[in-house]
């Protein structure tokens, strides 16, 4: 196999065993016995095998047991499976490729038949696998297999996916220890700090945010805690808190730290000093009261904060919604992510145009980024509704 294979994720494989998507017709293991698979078993989400309770036929005599799944066969071995008894009741170790020349092993001495799949899987999916090698996407250059009707239907289940997604990222910041206005409020920071560092800084950002939260500086007027902030950020000194080591290769005028982080400054004092009962009587104000309190060219540009907003504040507000048990606020945040006009970079729609997808309407959505991330990047393709469509074409 080529080197491409570091690219593809076991839990793929998984899924085609599990949903038995190849030739199931003629197959043979590694050792010639003729294979028939009655029951694939179930797949197991604890410690040991990857599917119990299979039931399959070799040569006419039936195993009950499990199944191991590997991309190779050499990771039965680099896993340390020979040593672990719970993998004792493996009869078959099913791999995408045989590269070792060593022979399956339990710990009690049984060695499990092996089957390879790649002969077996179906023609359109072996290719689609082929193409996962690249950099690109993995349904770029294969225009005959993209079903645009699949493509939206899957943007639309992940654009209210990514929304859940930003929400749970908030709540990793939310202190459950101190009262909910004030935990919120610096959850609600700790995040558009973070959000202002993408794509180099974020990290740090959110290192910065938690500083300051942890020293709260309680000064005015504005000018001055702007001022704090970009000495906290940048100072060199040796204090009890570690320098922060900025990143700033490759990086656009915008994008650079020190204007990042005197916008945040602006948007925190601006947050800090704001009233809590507006962010929850009056929430679809307060955003842009939020903006209009700092002063005049010292806040992100119009497509950041529209990222922000529908990111980070939405998300916020229904977190807190949640909280307080307000189905109503709750509802507003969630109808203004669904419906409200968004705005998706170019740089997000670039790589599934070059796929071969139309984006616009349905597809021109937030989701898209969340589907690049942790679907396409990360090679969830057999969760994808366009993977599975593809295949089945």
């Amino acid at each position: 196999m080529s080197e491409g294979v570091a690219s593809y994720r076991e839990d793929l494989f998984q899924w085609i065993w599990q949903h038995l998507q190849f030739n199931c017709q003629n197959l043979t293991t590694s050792c010639g016995k003729k294979l028939e698979i009655v029951d694939p078993g179930e797949i197991n989400h604890a410690g040991g095998p990857d599917f119990l309770g299979a039931h399959l036929v070799a040569d006419g005599m039936h195993w009950h047991g499990s199944v191991e799944i590997h991309k190779t066969s050499a990771e039965w071995d680099s896993h340390n499976h020979r040593e672990n008894k719970r993998f004792d009741s493996v009869v078959l170790h099913v791999v995408f490729q045989d590269n070792s020349k060593k022979p399956a092993i339990t710990a009690d001495g049984s060695r499990p038949m092996v089957l390879v799949l790649k002969p077996y899987l179906h023609k359109s999916l072996h290719h689609l696998l082929s193409l996962q090698q690249s950099g690109e996407l993995p349904c770029s250059g294969s225009v005959a297999f993209i079903n645009q009707k699949a493509f939206e239907q899957q943007i639309e289940a992940v654009h209210r996916e990514y929304f859940d997604y930003k929400v749970n990222e908030l709540l990793q910041e939310f202190n459950p220890s101190v009262r909910v206005s004030k935990a919120w409020r610096d959850m609600l920071i700790i995040q558009m700090y973070k959000t202002l560092g993408i794509p180099a800084n974020q990290r740090q950002m959110g290192v910065l945010a938690k500083k300051l939260i942890k020293h709260r500086l309680d000064v005015t007027p504005i000018e001055r805690f702007v001022d704090l902030v970009m000495d906290a950020a940048f100072s060199e000194k040796n204090e009890a808190d570690e320098v922060i080591r900025w990143g700033h290769t490759g990086m656009r005028p915008a994008s650079r730290p020190r204007k990042r982080v005197e916008q945040a400054a602006v948007l925190h004092y601006v947050i800090e000093n704001t009233d809590f009962s507006r962010f929850l009587n009056k929430p679809e104000q307060t955003w842009d009261f939020l903006l209009n309190e700092g002063p005049a060219g010292k806040l992100p540009g119009r497509s950041r904060l529209k990222i922000m907003y529908h990111t980070v504040y939405l998300p916020a507000v229904y977190l807190l919604a949640d909280l307080l048990q307000s189905e109503k606020l709750k509802e507003w945040a969630y109808t203004c992510w669904q419906t409200g006009g968004q705005f998706v970079p170019e740089e997000v729609c670039r790589p599934f145009k070059k796929a071969g997808f139309s984006v616009n309407g349905r597809s021109k959505r937030l989701g898209l980024a969340h589907q690049y991330k942790r679907y396409c990047r990360q090679r969830n393709c057999h969760r994808c509704e366009v993977f599975k469509t593809s295949i089945g074409s």
